[in-house]
């Protein structure tokens, strides 16, 4: 799939989750926000996320956190901190979107 991010977030909204007030970072903001996008994407493996209208709110609030996490750690390792992961985090608000069967419906014009 091909479809910009920001087709689905904008770069001011972006901005806005990650408390950023200016436009110096724009381009790592959009390369993160990529990065979000095809991971979550991969992890919901659902064809039915081909098309725009069908991000649902959860999917597009699970990028920013993946955003967010992303910009704050911009390296691969922490030193001298403890961490946890949200209880509620981003697979919990991309399990409404997952393809947990498998297979897709056909169209319902390939029905009989």
């Amino acid at each position: 799939m091909s479809m910009p991010v920001t087709d689905l977030l904008s770069i001011a909204l972006m901005r806005k989750h990650l408390r950023v007030d200016h436009e110096d970072d724009d381009d790592l903001i959009e390369l993160y926000a990529e990065s979000a996008l095809a991971w979550a994407l991969w992890y919901c493996d659902n064809p039915a996320l081909e098309v725009l209208a069908n991000f649902p709110a959860s999917f597009k609030n699970a990028l920013l956190l993946l955003l967010g996490h992303s910009y704050s750690s911009r390296e691969a390792v922490v030193i001298g901190t403890i961490t946890a992961e949200l209880p509620m985090g981003v697979e919990s608000l991309l399990w409404a979107s997952r393809n947990w069967r498998g297979v897709v419906d056909p169209a319902p014009e390939e029905l009989p």
